[in-house]
């Protein structure tokens, strides 16, 4: 099985680093922040998870980009790790 290094940076992840105050929560996901990078996430997806002390820490598993088809129509396309995935709102009822 061969080994390749893979650089996450240009596919718009980060590393998460360990909160340095224990007592505080790490950032957590959502929010209206303004697009600063060309490939930054419009939505992070995390996943919550606890340190040794038993503190909650988010972990980034990927992120969602807000896009618009030729028709028109709002779809997110979902990546999290090498799975990709578009994602369509339920608009039939």
């Amino acid at each position: 099985m061969k080994e390749a290094e893979v650089n996450l940076v240009d596919e718009g992840f980060e590393e998460v680093e360990k909160n340095a105050n224990p007592g505080k929560e790490a950032p957590k996901a959502g929010g209206d922040a303004p697009r600063t990078g060309s490939n930054r996430p419009d939505l992070r997806v995390v996943q919550a998870d606890r340190d040794r002390d038993g503190n909650v820490v988010y972990m980034n598993v990927g992120g969602m980009w807000k896009n618009i088809s030729k028709a028109g129509n709002e779809f997110y396309t979902l990546k999290i790790g090498n799975l990709k995935l578009l994602v369509f709102p339920n608009k039939n009822k």
